[in-house]
C-alpha cells in the first residue's frame, strides 16, 4: 500500500444491511473479530519501529559546548549502555571527554491513551500502484512509552552545564521525532539526575556526570487487514509485522 490519498475512520459494525439489520451487525461484527484474531496470533512484531525510534532520536539530537579557548566544540552520542561503554573505553585508555551515550531502557504501554480493546478500525486507503480504494480493517494502535536514559560524563562543571542546557531546550516544550516520512512522535524530558563521582582516589579521574530520561510518546501500528470484495479477509505485508 503507497500514499495513503484517503482515510476515513470509524468503529466497524458491518456491512449487510436487510430487514434484521441488528442481527447482521452482531453476525458479521463476530466473523471479522474472529478472524483478525487469527490471522493476528500468526503474525510476530518486528524490531523495525523501535530501530526507526531510535535511529530518528539520534539524528535530532546535536550536542556542543565552548571551550576554554572560546571554541564551539562537538559531542558524539553512542548508542549503549553507558556503564559497558564508559569502563570500556577507561580500560582502553583513549576516552575523550565530554562523553555521551543513550539507549532504550524500558517500553510500557500508555493506559490513559488507550482505545477500547474491541473496537475494529475501518479505512479507506488509496492504492496509487492500482489506481483504487481498498478497505482495510484492524484494530486500534496500542499506545506505549518508549524511556530512553541519556548520559553524559564532564571533567569540568562548566561543560556539563553547557550540555544540559542545551538538551532542557531541545524539548522545551516537546521534541518532534519524524518516522517513515508521515508518522510523527511527540518526546519529553520527564526527570535528569546528578550522579557525579564526588570523592575519587589519588590516581582517579574526577567524572561529573548526569542522567536524563527521554520519553517518547507513541504508538505500536497494529497489523492491518484487507477486506477484499467477497468479504474474506487477507493479511497485508508490512516491516512492522512478520
Amino acid at each position: 500500500m503507497s500514499n495513503y490519498f484517503e482515510t476515513t475512520e470509524n468503529n466497524f459494525t458491518g456491512q449487510r444491511f436487510g430487514k434484521h439489520r441488528d442481527a447482521y451487525e452482531i453476525t458479521d461484527r463476530a466473523y471479522f473479530t474472529d478472524r483478525v484474531e487469527k490471522l493476528s496470533k500468526e503474525l510476530k512484531v518486528s524490531p523495525t519501529y523501535y530501530k526507526e525510534v531510535l535511529r530518528s532520536l539520534l539524528a535530532s539530537m546535536r550536542l556542543s559546548y565552548i571551550d576554554e579557548q572560546a571554541e564551539r566544540r562537538d559531542v558524539k552520542l553512542h548508542h549503549g549502555r553507558q556503564e559497558r561503554l564508559v569502563a570500556k573505553k577507561f580500560q582502553e585508555n583513549n576516552i575523550v571527554l565530554p562523553y555521551t551515550t543513550i539507549y532504550q531502557s524500558s517500553i510500557e504501554e500508555d493506559p490513559q491513551r488507550r482505545r477500547t480493546w474491541n473496537v475494529l478500525i475501518k479505512e479507506s486507503v488509496w492504492d496509487d500502484r492500482e489506481r483504487r480504494a481498498k478497505r482495510i480493517v484492524s484494530y486500534p494502535d496500542v499506545p506505549v512509552k518508549l524511556n530512553y536514559t541519556l548520559s553524559m560524563w564532564t571533567k569540568y562543571v562548566s561543560h556539563i552545564d553547557q550540555l544540559a542546557s542545551s538538551v532542557r531546550l531541545m524539548f522545551n516544550p516537546h521534541k518532534n521525532l519524524m518516522i517513515q516520512e508521515d508518522h510523527m512522535l511527540k518526546a519529553f524530558l520527564p526527570s535528569e539526575e546528578d550522579i557525579s563521582t564526588t570523592s575519587v582516589g589519588d590516581k582517579e579521574e574526577r567524572l561529573i556526570q548526569k542522567n536524563f530520561t527521554i520519553e517518547v510518546q507513541g504508538y505500536l501500528p497494529s497489523p492491518k487487514f484487507l477486506l477484499t470484495n467477497t468479504g474474506a479477509i487477507e493479511k497485508i505485508k508490512s516491516e512492522f509485522w512478520v
